[in-house]
């Protein structure tokens, strides 16, 4: 069996095991606070295990690392200032043109290295999952051109600077609020405004001041990357479709998105 399917199956018994807790009364399966970081924690794992059946060429693998890299520089260079800082860009723009799997790595692994200097704790799951999500997503919507043109792009990096936001307030609702519920998560959520706006902005300024060139660069080294391996033979075949903790079928995996629109840009 392969790992993935056995985090997934874990995820699942985790989920059970929640709402057999809630209905019976089980104070430790009731545990919102456990029980939603060991859920998040295994939705991680599950798409680092995907990342690793998928059997990624070294190339891929060091520019996965390298975006990292720089987002986690990005993140520590700018700690002076709160919630400014360049790394949501960096994950976005690596799943827009690399593909959702790409991604959510470097969203992920930015995180999880990063709070090595800023500390670490169980919201470092959730910055895991928040990040890797977002690079997700945007490998999921640049293959159907939503995302082309720097406008999209800085108005999707700006909104995902405000999700960030709320995914964590989610875990500080559960983790620290009693009661929880939607006047505790609105309030962490006005709370938390001036930051989560700041962010918002911060990636809207590095995305529309930085997108464009970025992307063009990224898509002609990931040009010259799929042209050689054509050279060798071609690319593998297509893996069977996956199955996603999100839905429980995840759709095929696209083709990552055309920079093309953005070359044009760049030069402009």
């Amino acid at each position: 069996m392969k790992k993935s399917s056995v985090v997934l199956v874990a995820l699942l018994a985790v989920l059970a095991a929640w709402a057999a807790g809630g209905a019976l009364g089980l104070r430790p399966l009731a545990n919102m606070a456990l029980m939603s970081l060991l859920a998040a924690a295994l939705v991680v794992l599950y798409y680092y295990a995907r990342y690793e059946e998928k059997k990624s060429d070294s190339k891929e693998i060091g520019i996965v690392a390298t975006l990292a890299a720089l987002a986690v520089a990005g993140r520590c260079l700018f700690a002076a200032v709160p919630s400014f800082k360049p790394s949501t860009f960096v994950v976005i723009v690596t799943g827009y043109v690399f593909g959702p799997l790409p991604g959510f790595m470097v969203g992920a692994t930015t995180a999880l290295v990063s709070n090595v200097f800023f500390g670490q704790g169980p919201w470092t799951v959730w910055q895991m999952l928040a990040w890797g999500l977002a690079g997700f997503v945007a490998g999921l919507l640049g293959p159907k051109g939503l995302l082309e043109g720097r406008w999209r792009l800085a108005l999707y990096c700006a909104a995902w600077g405000m999700l960030f936001g709320w995914i964590m307030n989610v875990y500080f609702v559960i983790g620290f609020v009693h009661p929880a519920g939607w006047r505790a998560f609105l309030a962490a959520c006005t709370a938390s405004l001036w930051f989560d706006g700041l962010h918002a902005a911060s990636n809207f300024l590095f995305a529309f001041l930085l997108g464009p060139a970025l992307i063009a660069m990224l898509g002609r080294y990931r040009a010259r990357f799929f042209f050689e391996e054509g050279e060798q033979g071609g690319r593998a075949p297509a893996e069977p479709e996956p199955v996603s903790p999100a839905g429980f079928t995840a759709p095929a995996p696209a083709a990552p998105a055309s920079p093309a629109g953005f070359e044009k840009e760049a030069r402009a």
